[in-house]
């Protein structure tokens, strides 16, 4: 019966009440519907966009977003130091995606040379440039920013071709699953950690391996540290930049030798497709600006050591102008003022790290480095226990150009400047620069800048960047959204049975769910059974209590039916439910009994009167019982984990837990997760909206 009769809607009472009841269902959808939007626009978001929390991705349309979220895959934090022009306040990718107005400016400037033929031409030449000194450059020395979705990947494809290459009749007879467990095991064997799967391997430690400390270098014989360096030398090889061919393709084999005509054209090539990738070399120029900019060094200068260093400061110092620090000339001239030149000593000595040092051997510093072992270790056996290198005596220990021993590095700080050899990425780059165009005059002309010397040449992260996105920026925007599903993919439908684990569970909850519970709601209403309503109020009562109270009860009973890590623990606590036994034995109630005599007097057993009568008539309400029993066993992962420890019974619930808390610095991908788990609830409720709707009014009219 309608609240407001027909006759009585045109009233503008009527009509404003009705306008209220509308507005208000509509915000209500609006509440429901927003949530998901955000939720399914944060899948497709990275960590440059994440945190906007937007029901839009705006790098869709808008070119200057897409440019920045672009830039933030190269670096883990906004770059100053190749963009020194940039706000000082951005720090954080969080920072610079809230500042719109300022990254648009920002962004803008970055890519206006691309529309002018003359400057595209420059940045082109140096990107490809850029690129083809990349690829030679030393893998040691180069950071990466890797995305840690490609890390289980290539770990694993890496041990199974070791897998492969050991025994190769035995790894074809292997299934994939097979092949990931023995480059597993393989893995584990030689790591010396046990990963229960390829997704545990996080690599952030070598990530942020601190190259810039003065005595830190790779370990020695790492298993973990040479797998990083491949890492890093595949992403330079565009191994993950999706529509180009890397090394392995081009060549045909991954362990090609990168040199000859081969490696030229794929440099070229490079150069061409993708000049920026995530690996770049290792810079030293901002390790020689943070010295200067110490307050003592200031002083020792001759510089207020409570300002902030300007390049006008370095001009007076260097006695030659100095535009901005991007242009620093590393090294300094030999040629500087005497206090430039002592502060530079003083930087190499002991500030500059000992692995981009090397000591140009003399007799004479070969002998100092013997005594000053002799005066250190005492005893040859000392050294000898220290280095693990033997001697007869100290007049055998030779002084190597580079050590990364505790000695080594610390008779450093004894010798002259003079005496080390200062390896840096702008030194090569410098070299390379030289080599190419043969004198500084010759790069200005080709790249249209106005170098002094060549010590002022900065690596062209810039063109390089700006000519990678003209080139790429929808591919690797696109590459960027669907690398999140892809990960969800190879993590929930890759490992163990989840899938099939969960449709089991599904069919077996749902068949027991519509057995238990119409028999014993049958049993209460049909047999008036003296105790049914205090069984009724003892069913009931169960609904009373969480289930975190009755977890360890169940738990225990589960344990002690010898009932763990079987489906039965998963599907007989949910087979009995109180709220569907209440509802079905009142909607039983409520059938006439003329039904039942009628049934009985045509010679009716009671099993064809609850089947044939009673079933067809509570349809809708066994549609909604179905329902909640699918989703709880879809969903719940508590119980799941309590009482199955073994991954192979584990389900998409459990797996999808799993992922949240292996993959919490990757709230983006966890958000592609949510979204796929969420499709099959989603379209269950879409498909049997009008069933459900049946089975909540039904029992109400009733």
């Amino acid at each position: 019966m309608a609240v407001i009769l027909a006759s009585e809607r045109r009233s503008a009472k009527a009509r404003v009440f009705l306008g209220l009841v509308y507005a208000i269902l509509s915000l209500g959808g609006v509440t429901m519907v927003w949530p998901f939007l955000v939720m399914v626009a944060s899948s497709l978001t990275g960590p440059y966009d994440y945190y906007r929390f937007s029901p839009l991705v705006r790098a869709v349309w808008d070119r200057d977003d897409r440019f920045l979220r672009g830039l933030s895959g190269y670096f883990s934090r906004f770059p100053s130091d190749v963009y020194p022009e940039a706000p000082a306040h951005w720090g954080s990718w969080l920072a610079v995606a809230r500042d719109r107005a300022a990254g648009r400016t920002f962004a803008q400037g970055q890519l206006a040379g691309l529309g002018e033929p003359e400057t595209a031409s420059r940045w082109r030449r140096a990107a490809a440039d850029y690129a083809a000194f990349n690829l030679e450059y030393d893998i040691r020395n180069s950071v990466c920013c890797f995305d840690p979705r490609d890390v289980a990947g290539f770990v694993r494809e890496r041990y199974e071709e070791r897998v492969r290459m050991t025994d190769p009749a035995g790894f074809r007879a292997l299934s994939p699953r097979g092949r990931r467990e023995a480059a597993l095991e393989r893995l584990n064997s030689e790591w010396l950690i046990r990963y229960a799967s390829f997704f545990g391997i996080r690599m952030v430690a070598q990530q942020r391996a601190p190259l810039h400390h003065v005595g830190w270098d790779y370990p020695a014989d790492d298993p973990k540290a040479e797998t990083y360096q491949a890492f890093k030398q595949a992403y330079r090889e565009l191994a993950f930049t999706a529509g180009c061919r890397s090394w392995a393709e081009a060549a045909g084999s991954a362990t090609a030798r990168r040199e000859g005509e081969a490696w030229e054209r794929f440099k070229a090539y490079v150069g061409q497709e993708s000049p920026m990738t995530r690996t770049t070399p290792f810079l030293s120029r901002p390790l020689w600006l943070a010295y200067l900019r110490r307050p003592d060094v200031q002083a020792s200068l001759g510089l207020p050591p409570e300002r902030a260093l300007t390049p006008a400061d370095y001009a007076r110092l260097a006695g030659q102008p100095c535009a901005s620090f991007e242009r620093l000339p590393f090294p300094p001239p030999e040629d500087a003022p005497p206090g430039l030149r002592e502060a530079w000593g003083r930087f190499v000595r002991e500030a500059y790290p000992r692995r981009l040092l090397r000591v140009r051997v003399t007799p004479e510093r070969e002998r100092a480095y013997q005594a000053y072992v002799e005066r250190a270790c005492r005893t040859v056996e000392a050294y000898t226990r220290l280095t693990g290198r033997p001697a007869a005596s100290f007049g055998d220990i030779r002084l190597p150009a580079y050590d990364n021993s505790p000695l080594w590095r610390n008779f450093i700080p004894s010798l002259p400047v003079e005496a080390l050899e200062v390896l840096s990425a702008e030194g090569e780059w410098q070299a390379f620069l030289l080599a190419r165009y043969g004198s500084v005059e010759g790069v200005n002309r080709a790249y249209g800048w106005s170098l002094a010397t060549l010590a002022e040449a900065r690596l062209p992260f810039r063109e390089a960047l700006a000519v990678t996105f003209e080139r790429r920026g929808w591919r690797e925007f696109g590459s960027s959204v669907g690398a999140n599903y892809r990960l969800v993919g190879e993590f929930l439908f890759l490992r163990g049975q989840a899938f099939g684990n969960t449709v089991l569970l599904v069919i077996l909850s749902i068949l027991a769910t519509l057995t238990v519970n119409p028999l014993a709601a049958y049993a209460l209403s049909r047999f008036g059974l003296r105790a049914a309503e205090k069984l009724l109020l003892f069913v009931l009562a169960t609904m009373a209590f969480p289930t975190a109270v009755t977890a360890i009860p169940g738990f225990l009973l589960i344990r002690d039916l010898g009932l763990l890590n079987t489906f039965a623990a998963l599907v007989m606590p949910t087979m009995a439910s109180g709220l569907s036994i209440f509802v079905l034995k009142g909607f039983f109630d409520s059938l006439p009994r003329e039904l039942y005599e009628a049934a009985q007097i045509d010679g009716a057993r009671e099993w064809q009167i609850f089947l044939r009568i009673t079933l067809p008539m509570t349809t809708p309400i066994l549609a909604v019982n179905a329902l909640n029993a699918f989703v709880h066993a879809y969903n719940s992962w508590e119980w799941a984990l309590l009482v199955c420890q073994r991954q192979s019974h584990w389900t998409l619930a459990v797996w999808m837990y799993q992922m949240s808390q292996q993959l919490g610095d990757q709230p983006w991908a966890v958000m592609a997760g949510f979204v796929v788990v969420s499709i099959p609830t989603a379209l269950v409720f879409v498909v049997c909206q009008k069933v459900i709707l049946r089975g909540i009014v039904l029992p109400s009219m009733k």
